[in-house]
């Protein structure tokens, strides 16, 4: 079995339209759907954001399901200069600064149509929208890319001993400054209209970025993980 886990369901929309679903349920936060796809029997997790997220949720599934490969599946953040949104990472490694700590993630993908990249990424407890802060994370770390789970799914999954795929579609690149999501958004994905509003009518020069990450890039992105993974998971 192939296990899915992801923050929020948006980021596999796609690909759980297409799931024969046998069983689901819930626990926490977290939410699954299991089923075949492709000929593969599959376990699609949402956690919710956050690593602590990530960790748990990932531990229930491996409890609940025994999973022989684990992918953790999402947008992120571009860090380094070049990447445009829509761009695959296929993590290499994952570090933790506030661990300041690096652990190492199965990248041995070949043979798929869709160009990706491989190398670092760095996992975050919050959203980086800020551009000097992307590109000095980069000049740091060497990370290609933050997100806010891998580490999560990592420790979880460390113990129990399956291979970790981080597979992550960049979302913003390091050049537009963007709000910050955590007004915007619960930690399952649900748009917070009140908080949100008020957060653009104080900031007003981010309206801008705002739909446009909300109405042309987060759906380029999405639609470019959702292609990868249904031909990552045909091929494993």
């Amino acid at each position: 079995m192939i296990a899915v886990i992801c923050a929020n369901w948006f980021e596999l929309e796609d690909n759980k339209g297409y799931l024969q679903i046998t069983d689901q349920g819930s626990w926490n936060e977290l939410q699954f759907f299991k089923g075949d796809l492709d000929g593969k029997s599959i376990v699609f997790a949402r956690t919710g954001v956050g690593i602590k997220r990530a960790r748990d949720g990932t531990n229930y599934v491996i409890q609940k399901f025994k999973p022989e490969l684990i992918i953790s599946a999402g947008l992120g953040g571009a860090l380094m200069d070049g990447l445009e949104v829509g761009d695959v990472i296929v993590g290499e490694w994952v570090l933790s600064l506030k661990r300041n700590e690096k652990k190492r993630l199965f990248c041995d993908i070949s043979g798929l149509s869709i160009d990706f990249m491989k190398g670092g990424l760095l996992t975050e407890n919050r959203f980086i929208h800020d551009p000097d802060e992307k590109r000095r994370l980069y000049d740091q770390t060497g990370a290609l890319s933050v997100d806010m789970e891998t580490w999560g799914v990592i420790e979880a999954a460390e113990d129990y001993g399956a291979p970790v795929i981080s597979v992550r579609s960049i979302s913003d690149d390091n050049q537009v400054e963007l709000p910050d999501m955590r007004h915007f958004y619960s930690s399952c994905g649900e748009l917070r209209k009140l908080t949100a509003f008020k957060y653009l009518i104080f900031n007003p020069r981010l309206i801008y970025p705002f739909l446009r990450l909300t109405q042309i890039d987060l759906r380029k992105s999405t639609s470019m993980l959702n292609r990868f993974l249904r031909e990552l998971i045909q091929n494993c």
